[in-house]
């Protein structure tokens, strides 16, 4: 692979390239590249047609070091960073990370962290050489109102084009490359893995001959962290005309109503949690945009996936799960619970995830990892599971580290993971794996009648005293026992007469009551 470090096009600065490589020979660090402030901004190769630099005024200087590897099977991390100084004084940091795809994709991440500044600038640039774009589309939101799944496209002036773009996400669309831009948030860490939206910056944007110059702040009066994301190629990274596809970017929405980052997608944080902001967001375990996204046919939609699949590999713990970092007062309040809790749902779909990527994609990592929960999970439901008349495993929703709390089991998890081990048996031939999903079978099985109420509708949950309680999801737990059936056959050859009994109960009631079916 090229090297990704250039000099910004002045004679002086390759006399300091040059110097630096040969450092480099000479204390036989190939990887390593340290250059002095006062040889000017180093520049990085994002791609053969894109690059990015730091640039600051004449009172603030930067020294870079990088790259730092890491090698994955489906696409290799690069990650560079700048340290920026006031005289000799270090005020902050801001890190480049690029993820090199197989197919000859770029993503990237750029984050500054504790850059204040109140006298001095100090901003990012990347420059795009070539045509410039002549075309681009942006998710804008009704009357400036951020809500999940309400947003549409619009299409980008040709002033825009040419001055600033449009808050947010952005697709531009080029004769030679296509480019994505993130938006460029400016974030506060609150804490457990919470952050809070402070701000989101637009993109300036300058065309001179054969380039298009793309500026963005890095330092802000409140320092805090900064972000923005891309993706770089050489082909349409979208098909616009390809609705389901275009459709599926625009409900994921990694723009303002969710955020996107190197370990993956964060959803808005529920009030229930502790830290919680109205424009607070966590990194929810489940990755369901990653997972979404594995069956769809675009560059973006790839590269997201890819991205997402490894930050799941790499975000699971030793034990073989992946916590919730904010508390949930509710089960703060009723069972005691503090931070960094198990939920089974959550994680339940984040191994499936990692299955379905392994399916896709043939990475044997996300395999691993879908192993490494499913054993984590088998022997979860042996030593917590309350045992139904015939010995079925009711598994608990929820734990935390210390392993001593009863929680409540509700139908729709306790089906999730019964379907997952299933799934996980028939890739894998572990019997284990059939033996717990089995399990959780015969306690669905034990326990039918108890699920329906008079009136047709399901239970939420089983409480840890063995009565029935909460309000069920309209569609989610109806769609589990589908799924259900649809695994049995597989294995069995036939349906389960008591999930039926459930999902005829389900569908009548929502008939009944005009709620969707699916």
């Amino acid at each position: 692979m090229l090297t990704r470090i250039r000099p910004v096009r002045r004679f002086f600065r390759f006399i300091t390239v040059l110097a630096a490589v040969m450092l480099i020979v000479l204390w036989g660090k190939p990887g390593l590249l340290d250059r002095s402030s006062t040889s000017g901004p180093a520049e990085v190769n994002i791609n053969s047609g894109l690059s990015f630099v730091v640039e600051t005024d004449s009172g603030l200087s930067t020294r870079l070091v990088g790259p730092t590897i890491r090698e994955e099977p489906l696409m290799r991390q690069s990650s560079y960073q700048y340290t920026v100084f006031n005289r000799s004084q270090e005020i902050g940091r801001v890190t480049l990370t690029c993820q090199d795809l197989l197919n000859g994709d770029v993503l990237f991440f750029i984050e500054s962290k504790g850059i204040t500044t109140l006298s001095h600038s100090c901003q990012g640039l990347l420059t795009l050489s070539g045509p410039h774009p002549d075309n681009g589309r942006a998710l804008v939101y009704p009357e400036g109102n951020v809500v999940l799944g309400r947003s549409s496209w619009q299409l980008i002036n040709s002033k825009q084009l040419k001055t600033e773009l449009p808050s947010g996400i952005v697709f531009l669309d080029g004769e030679e490359k296509s480019l994505v831009l993130g938006p460029v948030d400016q974030l506060q860490d609150l804490g457990h893995g919470v952050l809070r939206e402070m701000k989101t910056s637009r993109v300036s944007v300058q065309r001179n001959q054969g380039e298009s110059e793309f500026r963005f702040p890095l330092s802000s009066t409140q320092g805090g962290i900064i972000r923005l994301w891309g993706v770089i190629s050489h082909e349409k990274l979208v098909n616009w005309g390809n609705e389901t596809d275009v459709s599926s970017i625009r409900v994921a929405d990694l723009n303002r109503a969710r955020k996107f980052w190197l370990d993956g997608t964060y959803d808005m944080v529920p009030f229930s949690y502790v830290p919680t902001d109205p424009r607070g967001f966590w990194r929810c375990p489940a990755q369901h945009v990653g997972r979404s996204f594995l069956s769809k046919e675009s560059r973006f939609t790839y590269a997201i996936g890819i991205s997402s699949m490894y930050s799941s590999i790499n975000s699971q713990n030793s034990a073989g799960y992946w916590p919730t970092r904010p508390r949930s007062n509710w089960l703060f309040e009723d069972y005691g619970f503090g931070h960094d809790f198990y939920d089974t749902r959550f994680n339940t779909d984040a191994a499936q995830y990692l299955l379905e990527a392994f399916q896709t994609y043939g990475e044997d990592n996300a395999l691993a990892r879908a192993h490494q929960y499913a054993r984590f999970l088998c022997s979860f439901a042996r030593e917590k599971a309350y045992r139904s008349k015939n010995g079925g495993y009711l598994v608990p929703d929820y734990q935390d580290s210390s392993g001593k709390h009863q929680t409540h089991t509700s139908l729709n998890h306790l089906l999730a993971e019964m379907n997952f081990l299933y799934e996980m048996f028939l890739t894998t031939g572990v019997t284990e794996y059939k033996e717990t999903a089995d399990r959780m079978l015969m306690a669905i099985q034990d326990t039918r009648d108890e699920w329906i109420k008079e009136n047709g509708e399901l239970w939420y949950a089983r409480l840890p005293n063995g009565d029935y309680g909460f309000e069920d999801y309209p569609t989610l737990t109806l769609n589990d026992l589908r799924q259900s059936q649809q695994i049995l056959l597989r294995i069995t050859g036939h349906r389960d007469p008591n999930l039926d009994r459930l999902i005829i109960s389900k569908e009548t009631y929502n008939r009944k009551n005009g709620i969707p079916l699916r």
